[in-house]
């Protein structure tokens, strides 16, 4: 049994994961864990956060501030127009950043 973790703790440290790996895959392997008692190997996997869900959510919070544009009380207004213009600029940053992505791989 020592000799098999061996031999995968030598495979898995031959091909240490890039950052790219993430970007061009869609997701990215973790250290792997051996199970002592069962050897059995399990493996953490990180994957892209999903872009659209997030422009989505960042949107409809959005949407929850607006109103308050319209206040009486000057500071509450400005500053829900403030939340509203940096709600808006991340929504678009992260479109952006999806966008770069889908090229990168498209590209490679």
């Amino acid at each position: 049994m020592i000799k098999l973790n061996d031999l995968l703790n030598e495979i898995y440290a031959e091909k240490p994961e890039s950052p790219d790996d993430l970007m061009n895959k869609g997701f990215k392997l973790g250290e792997p864990e051996i199970n002592p008692e069962t050897g059995t190997s399990t493996t953490t996997v990180t994957y892209l956060p999903k872009f659209e869900q997030i422009r989505r959510q960042i949107i409809s919070l959005r949407k929850e501030f607006q109103p308050f544009k319209f206040s009486q009380n000057t500071d509450v207004a400005g500053l829900a127009k403030d939340i509203n213009t940096n709600l808006t600029k991340l929504s678009q940053m992260i479109f952006a950043i999806d966008k770069m992505i889908e090229l990168q791989k498209k590209s490679r």
